[in-house]
């Protein structure tokens, strides 16, 4: 039976998550293709056919509660958009400051709409400032959400709607429900661990007991995320299973006081869950632990897959997209890369106590040295089959993954159950006063553990393999063929080979991809709508071409984080009125500050630039390989226009360029009409052309705008 669920489970979520991604069309015959293929199995092979039926009936379910859920509430919903509303609304505890200054960007959950009750989330990138919980009202446009990578993620949250803040703003007050509350308590507690802790360690603890990431740096964040390790700074199954374990002295013997002990862990691990907002991952932790704290009372063994296909199936059904959540994909895969890794490692452990004992004509035990050697190696085998199961997820939702992962993984993990454990107790003791040395003296241990969990997770950063960035497409199909092999192996009873073997494809699989990258160009767009720096990658170096406000110098360093943190070679600042500079390059050029004219550089290995300076505006532009893509800021006007391949534009397109193709990251451009029959490739993110000098010119995470 407890397969029989799995099956169900796993395959209800996936079948919400194609409902979601493809049009209704596409996702039935896509079901019906995979309701085929598991019906083969079924008849075919009569083991397959308890996991192939009920794995069916959850691709069904999945399919019809999804439509269900998108008929009777979604599409409600979304029917108000484009008129202009006045309402009261909750400031969530998701706002944040907005590029505009005197703005927050935030979830608000609408309480009344032109004076009806009603429950509706809508995000608004242009709210007067507001804190989480803060009942407000005003005049609010609703709007279908912008067409972004993140716009899934805001359908995992059940918001449906953007809204643009039009006038009357009125703040009536703070919310005392239980959720702002629980979010106010994490906000002093995080404050608490400053007390004694320097300002970025406590950042660190913060986020990774609390989930609040108010007081981590961009540096920690960035180091942690280049050494594979983000997931520590991220609440989720790994922290939960540490708190329960707190709590769990003595389990597994049977005593009176057993009932109790199970009792007061599902108390803790609610507080917990509701303390740290609830993001998926913890849901779906904290759900797997409930059922199997429930089972424990029931005295009904645990099965780790079946209480996690129980728990995508409550999600998936209060939350028909919850599946489109990154936090939720990650979350689910990571759990099934350690069970695969925990199944092979029991296979391992087999075979080899047979053959230790028929050597040596002993029972099936095993030398207490080979015993290290095997824990070892099962340790190894977790952190890299969670490592490739989370890998796919990260790809898709265009992120880097680190080469780095696997050691900083063995490295760092096992901090985390200290740090956590040493957090509580100084979270405890701050509250008694007469305390207060313990409290000093908990602390200084937490920041000793924090500084060597820091210091391990910059070294591991440092590494030359956490900076590998392969293409994505590349990658996919390296990981089909490693899922290939491992059904191979599988399939054939021989698994425990499957690791040195995946090991030395793998190896090979990365040498290969290097070499095919080797003087390839991707040139971005990275930063605010419509006026985005220029960043040029060549063979792990970087140049970029800034223009816009200081917020693009963040965005700018996250891309090259998440791009295999290449050298920033140099910056060339196009803007005709320079501010603030955010970034740091071996050289740095100021147009407004070279002599009036054209200027000629050699930057990267086959990229030059020509720059071009007059009293009102800037041009830059790259040359690789005899292909020529420009950016310009101000006011361009030249007597003979500039013929180019691919123009980045800002702002505004003058008309001194003419480019065979317009790459941009705004929507609605102003210019568009005047783009005429030029190709216009959007991206509200990071729009990329890929360029191989004299081959060929690839267009990536873009869609062709219509000019009007």
């Amino acid at each position: 039976m407890t397969r029989k669920l799995a099956g169900f489970g796993l395959a209800f979520a996936l079948a919400e998550l194609a409902a979601a991604y493809l049009p209704p069309l596409a996702s039935l015959l896509t079901a019906a293709l995979f309701i085929s293929l598991f019906l083969f199995a079924a008849f075919t092979q009569r083991r397959a056919a308890r996991f192939a039926l009920p794995a069916v009936a959850g691709l069904l379910a999945g399919l019809v509660w999804s439509a269900a859920y998108q008929l009777a509430v979604v599409k409600p919903a979304q029917s108000l958009a484009g008129q202009t509303y006045a309402c009261t609304a909750i400031v969530q505890p998701d706002a944040e400051t907005s590029w505009q200054p005197g703005n927050v960007r935030a979830t608000l959950l609408i309480t009344r709409l032109d004076g009806r009750k009603t429950s509706l989330k809508v995000y608004c990138t242009d709210l007067p400032y507001s804190e989480a919980g803060d009942i407000i009202t005003g005049q609010f446009q609703l709007q279908p959400l912008r067409a972004d990578s993140y716009r899934m993620s805001r359908y995992a949250k059940g918001t449906w709607l953007g809204a643009s803040y039009q006038a009357d703003y009125i703040w009536q007050g703070t919310s005392d429900a239980l959720p702002y509350r629980l979010y106010h308590l994490r906000q002093a507690l995080a404050k608490r661990l400053t007390t004694y802790l320097p300002q970025n360690l406590a950042g660190v603890e913060a986020t990774m007991l609390l989930g609040e990431k108010s007081e981590l740096t961009d540096e920690w964040s960035d180091t942690f995320r280049t050494a594979g390790i983000a997931h520590l700074l991220a609440v989720s199954g790994l922290h939960v299973a540490l708190l329960c374990g707190l709590f769990a002295m003595g389990q597994g013997r049977r005593s009176r006081f057993s009932v109790p002990r199970v009792l007061l862990q599902i108390t803790v691990l609610l507080l917990y869950m509701g303390l740290t907002g609830l993001p998926f991952s913890v849901f779906r932790a904290g759900v797997m632990f409930l059922i199997m704290l429930v089972g424990s009372l029931l005295l009904q063994p645990p099965d780790s897959l079946t209480a996690l296909a129980l728990a995508a199936i409550i999600i998936g059904v209060q939350q028909p997209f919850a599946p489109c959540d990154i936090g939720f994909q990650l979350s689910v895969c990571g759990v099934l890369g350690v069970l695969a890794a925990s199944a092979l490692a029991k296979r391992q452990t087999q075979f080899v106590q047979v053959r230790y004992a028929a050597r040596h004509n002993q029972r099936r035990q095993t030398a207490l040295p080979l015993a290290i050697v095997l824990r070892a190696v099962d340790a190894v085998q977790a952190a890299v089959l969670a490592t490739l199961a989370t890998l796919p997820v990260l790809l898709l939702h265009g992120m880097a993954a680190s080469g780095a992962a696997v050691p900083a993984n063995l490295l760092v993990v096992w901090l985390l159950g200290p740090a956590l454990r040493l957090g509580i107790l100084a979270l405890v003791l701050s509250f008694v006063p007469v305390l207060d040395p313990l409290f000093h003296g908990a602390s200084l241990l937490l920041g000793i553990v924090l500084r060597l969990m820091t210091t391990l997770a910059a070294w591991c950063a440092a590494l030359p393999v956490a900076h590998i960035a392969l293409p994505v497409r590349y990658t996919l199909w390296v990981l089909a063929v490693f899922a290939v092999l491992a059904a191979l192996f599988w399939r054939t009873r021989q698994l425990r080979r499957f690791v040195p073997v995946g090991f030395v494809c793998a190896v090979a699989a990365v040498m290969l991809g290097g070499n095919m990258q080797r003087d390839v160009v991707r040139l971005a767009m990275v930063g605010t709508a419509g006026n985005g720096c220029v960043v040029a990658v060549q063979n792990n170096r970087a140049v970029v071409l800034y223009r816009g406000s200081a917020a693009n110098g963040r965005a700018v360093q996250q891309y090259l984080t998440q791009n295999g943190a290449p050298e920033l070679a140099a910056v060339i600042d196009l803007r005709t009125e320079p501010g603030e500079m955010p970034l740091q390059a071996a050289q740095l050029l100021t147009i407004a500050d070279l002599p009036q004219g054209l200027t000629h550089l050699q930057l990267l290995d086959t990229v030059e630039v020509d720059l071009l300076h007059t009293n009102a505006a800037a041009l830059a532009v790259l040359d690789v390989g005899g292909w020529h893509a420009a950016a310009s800021a101000g006011k361009l006007i030249l007597a003979d226009p500039v013929a180019v391949d691919l123009y980045c534009a800002g702002g505004s397109c003058p008309e001194a360029i003419q480019a065979k193709a317009i790459l941009c990251n705004q929507q609605t451009p102003k210019w568009l009409s005047k783009a005429g029959d030029t190709p216009v490739y959007y991206d509200a993110e990071t729009p990329t052309a890929v360029v191989r000098p004299g081959k060929s010119v690839v267009y990536e995470e873009v869609q062709p705008l219509a000019v009007q």
